[in-house]
């Protein structure tokens, strides 16, 4: 098989569907967010995805795309709530109380910081990394089908995203969790809607009879869609 002929072969449906079910999370569209979280969207050229993605991350060509791909994978919104949180670690119980209650009210940056101190204690080593790595899967499943990145090196890029996510969490409960928090950090001057339908929409992941993240396992084994050391590329999902 040419390596062209190799680039265009269609992914393992159940891996597009594992990863699928880690992306689906972002699509807290209100009433439609269960509905794209059951259905595959194996066309995210259509309008409505697109352009919800490309509003909130500013997404709309190839060279936006790579970059807020490299941001997430290096940076994201893990590195600025990690300061936060090493920062507020520091203090004592009794200095961090004083240094929350100081905060300017209506300040976005006063905001997040009282997510982090909401929910530093009670989230994983690895933080908010579900937040970005999620956001990851979705932009580059985006970005692929829009032509925005070889194919084969989007589906390279993401199982090495949904490795980490294995490695960084222990099950789809803390994942999950561990992504609502960064969701909460990101829209921190969000309405309380904005807010509430995120945790409906991963209620209804968690407990839906439907739902995509019930068909797997946590640790469901990428060992066989690993690019092999004498492999030129890996098979890439369809237009």
């Amino acid at each position: 098989m040419t390596k062209e002929a190799e680039n265009e072969k269609e992914i393992d449906p159940k891996l597009s569907r594992y990863l699928h079910a880690l992306s689906s999370v972002c699509l807290n569209q209100k009433r439609l967010a269960y509905y794209l979280a059951i259905h595959e969207y194996n066309r995210l050229r259509d309008t409505f995805l697109r352009l919800r993605i490309d509003n909130r991350w500013d997404t709309g060509d190839a060279t936006k795309t790579k970059e807020r791909l490299t941001w997430f994978l290096e940076h994201g919104r893990r590195t600025e709530f990690n300061q936060h949180r090493h920062v507020l670690s520091t203090l004592s119980d009794a200095n961090r109380s004083n240094y929350i209650a100081s905060l300017k009210k209506g300040d976005l940056e006063s905001a997040r910081q009282l997510v982090v101190y909401a929910y530093m204690n009670r989230l994983p080593h690895a933080g908010i990394a579900a937040f970005d790595y999620a956001w990851y899967l979705i932009i580059c499943k985006a970005g692929a089908q829009q032509s925005y990145l070889p194919k084969a090196e989007a589906v390279e890029g993401m199982l090495d995203v949904a490795k980490r996510i294995q490695l960084a969490y222990s099950s789809w409960e803390e994942y999950l969790f561990a992504y609502a928090c960064g969701n909460l950090y990101d829209e921190a001057a969000a309405s309380k809607n904005t807010r509430k339908a995120t945790e409906a929409h991963i209620l209804k992941l968690l407990t839906g009879k439907y739902s995509p993240i019930r068909e797997f396992d946590w640790k469901f084994d990428l060992t066989p869609y690993l690019p092999s050391p004498h492999a030129e590329c890996l098979p890439a999902f369809s237009s």
